[in-house]
């Protein structure tokens, strides 16, 4: 069997050593065999949990929750149900981050685009100009959800 160094996985892996020695002191690496002399031996089965942590981290779990998991994985069989609950609740939770983000990407889109418009036209307030009929329906659908936001 091959064994990885810490050095070894951080090199293929993009995760630095200091990460990898972090996920281990917070108990997430209790899947990880050492040494007679306490080295941490990596396989290559080590790279699915070490991968699932990676992307469970990226997705805004917290360390709590994700030394939960492992401990989880470690148990085995028993735990399957309970970790497909864990990863349901993931899901959900990144669903709603990819929904509020794609409500900020629109208007991060939008302010690109009236930004342009006024710089163009150098006057911030161009569109106020206009007769109502003119006005692009972009400006009145942001100014519709700022009335809301406000509670109007």
């Amino acid at each position: 069997m091959k064994f990885f160094t810490i050095k070894d996985v951080a090199e293929r892996t993009g995760i630095s050593a200091y990460t990898l020695r972090y996920y281990d002191k917070e108990g997430l690496l209790g899947f990880v065999e050492r040494s007679e002399s306490g080295i941490r031996l990596f396989t290559e089965k080590d790279f699915e949990p070490l991968y699932t942590i990676t992307c469970l981290k990226k997705s805004g779990m917290p360390i709590k929750e994700i030394r939960g998991f492992m401990e989880l994985f470690l148990q085995g069989n028993e735990t399957i149900h309970d970790r497909y609950e864990l990863f349901c609740r993931q899901k959900e939770s990144l669903q709603k981050q990819i929904e509020e983000l794609q409500e900020m990407l629109a208007v991060a889109e939008y302010k690109c685009w009236y930004f342009e418009e006024a710089e163009k036209r150098g006057d911030i307030d161009w569109y106020k100009k206009l007769p109502e009929e003119e006005i692009d329906p972009r400006i009145l659908e942001f100014n519709r959800k700022v009335r809301d936001f406000r509670g109007e």
